[in-house]
């Protein structure tokens, strides 16, 4: 991504900027990295469907870092709960270099992906979890999570279930859905209090939504 003489980060900080994300500097870089390693796993291990640099910028990355504003200091350690290539856990952490995030992803190929990317970033305070989310124990984690990141939704209601076992007291949620499913299961869930939902700028169908859940469980 060199068009005009441009270099990697440029390109990256010009391309967000385009979707109202400012982006320089450190975190261009990385940014930067970031692709070129999603590229060439990609080539050998399914992490996205996305394979034009520009959706991954817009789908994958801006709407992560749009989710930044969401999140304050305190809400960290962060969950991110099916990590996938990265989103938003690993994303967030680039954006938020102070925050402390384990990512969750129990396909061994993408977390090894996860731990490359970390490793080649000099990343600090990022754990990569592989297990499933019902295998995990409170043990797990060195500080207990204060927020909870879910894409790709199926079945909240009772992935945030599994969440209680894990977290004592209340804890924040960021949810990436779209107005289909806001409107259906999520917005239903019991014990949540959400905040308005941010459209994102791009999409029609795409919104980001946070809330604060008490802890369910007796146990």
């Amino acid at each position: 991504m060199k068009a005009g003489g441009l270099s990697e980060d440029q390109a990256v900080e010009i391309l967000l900027g385009q979707w109202g994300i400012e982006c320089r500097g450190p975190v261009a870089e990385r940014v930067g990295i970031y692709l070129g390693l999603l590229e060439q796993w990609n080539r050998k291990t399914n992490l996205t469907g996305l394979r034009c640099r520009e959706e991954i910028l817009r789908d994958l990355f801006a709407e992560s870092f749009l989710a930044a504003s969401l999140l304050a200091e305190e809400d960290g350690p962060l969950l991110d709960v099916g990590s996938g290539a990265g989103f938003p856990g690993m994303a967030l952490k680039i954006y938020r270099p102070k925050l402390s995030v384990y990512l969750l992803e129990p396909r061994r190929k993408r977390a090894s992906f996860l731990e490359t990317v970390r490793r080649r970033l000099g990343l600090e305070g990022v754990a990569v979890i592989c297990k499933r989310l019902e295998e995990c124990r409170p043990g797990d984690f060195a500080l207990a999570p204060r927020t909870v990141t879910l894409r790709g939704l199926s079945a909240v209601g009772a992935r945030l279930a599994r969440c209680d076992r894990l977290i004592q007291g209340r804890v924040k949620l960021v949810l990436f859905t779209t107005r289909r499913i806001w409107s259906g299961e999520i917005r239903q869930l019991p014990g949540v209090e959400w905040a308005a939902p941010i459209q994102v700028p791009w999409s029609r169908q795409r919104l980001l939504v946070s809330g604060t859940r008490g802890n369910q469980c007796s146990t």
